[in-house]
């Protein structure tokens, strides 16, 4: 059995709380605060604009997540515009656009959420089960992604007979955030806040040893 899902980067990383983006942090805040949060107590604690921490606050406005009307700034005593949640739907936040409208989910964020809830499951069971009425997944996309997934670590395959789609188990559940394919097929894992892959660099032990037992391999089996 292939030992691809023993990538030292995910063992030495886990069991690890995942990297909150800004995003997720200003959401946090919004959580935990209750009312009357201002911009600018949000960039006194996280990293980020004015205007980029003013305009999320203006699309949750628009979700109808977060509710924004006038308040008094203790600190100048002045009239100032304060935030407060009206919808909490949980630990994620809303994914929509500058005018509230809900994100496409990209084909990979669906495969990884998939791949969170089966946990044991071949390309076809994740395009039957997948449901998302902004994403659209192609069987062709999501195998690569899989083998991709596989290649990194996250993934260890349990099937591999030929001419037959391969069965994965997901070993490495980092996080919500669905690990990224970036250039030269690098895979940065925004949960872990690192890149965990890069074919670049030599390949772990595991890695290596299996590279030379696939000469073995039958002709035609593999990933399909």
């Amino acid at each position: 059995m292939n030992q691809y899902h023993k990538n030292p980067n995910l063992l030495q990383a886990l069991p690890i709380v995942p990297v909150r983006t800004v995003n997720e942090q200003i959401w946090d805040m919004l959580r935990s605060n209750g009312k009357d949060l201002m911009v600018s107590d949000i960039c006194q604690k996280v990293d980020v604009s004015y205007f980029k921490a003013k305009a999320l606050l203006s699309s949750w406005v628009a979700s109808g997540h977060v509710r924004r009307y006038q308040s008094v700034n203790p600190n100048t005593k002045c009239p100032q515009k304060a935030y407060e949640l009206l919808r909490d739907c949980g630990q994620e936040p809303p994914q929509v656009d500058g005018k509230g409208k809900p994100k496409a989910c990209s084909g990979n964020e669906l495969v990884w959420r998939t791949l969170r809830i089966l946990k044991v499951c071949n390309a076809n069971q994740i395009v039957a089960s997948a449901t998302d009425a902004t994403a659209t997944l192609n069987i062709r996309a999501v195998r690569q992604y899989l083998r991709q997934l596989h290649m990194a670590g996250y993934l260890v395959m349990l099937e591999q007979a030929q001419g037959q789609l391969a069965v994965y188990r997901l070993m490495h559940n980092t996080g919500p955030r669905a690990p990224e394919v970036q250039r030269g097929k690098k895979i940065y894992d925004g949960n872990l806040g690192m890149v965990v892959y890069d074919p670049a660099k030599p390949l772990p032990p595991s890695h290596q040893s299996d590279k030379n037992n696939s000469k073995s391999t039958k002709k035609g089996a593999g990933h399909v």
